[in-house]
């Protein structure tokens, strides 16, 4: 009965657990929905950039094997950095929007990141 009672009282924390979880999850509040995966400082120490991976228009970014301070960080099928001068996504765990423009792309010289779309977030 004992055994009963410990494996009932695993399943109603597991379960609590992965409903606090998901209660916790960003809204998405755009039509364009991205997954962020992690940020850099801006240029010159301003703001940061947003590397994300798209997940429901594929034909913004591309796809690019990630380097994290200097370590391989995963294969990703649609990269886009977004811009963020004042921070504003700074604890997101996803960004959703629905305008943005298409930005030039930073001359920091890193040739891993050659060809990823940089987009500027409107709405």
């Amino acid at each position: 009965m004992a055994r009963v009672n410990s494996f009932l009282l695993g399943a109603a924390l597991l379960l609590g657990t992965s409903a606090a979880l998901t209660a916790c999850s960003d809204t998405c509040t755009g039509s364009i929905e991205t997954t962020v995966l992690y940020a850099k400082p801006g240029p010159k120490g301003v703001g940061r950039r947003i590397y994300v991976d798209v997940v429901n228009k594929p034909e913004l970014g591309i796809k690019q094997t990630l380097l994290y301070e200097g370590k391989e960080f995963g294969t990703f099928s649609h990269v886009v950095i977004i811009s963020d001068p004042t921070n504003r996504y700074a604890s997101n765990r996803s960004i959703c929007f629905s305008q943005y423009r298409v930005a030039p792309a930073e001359t920091d010289g890193d040739l891993a990141e050659q060809g990823i779309p940089n987009i500027s977030v409107s709405e």
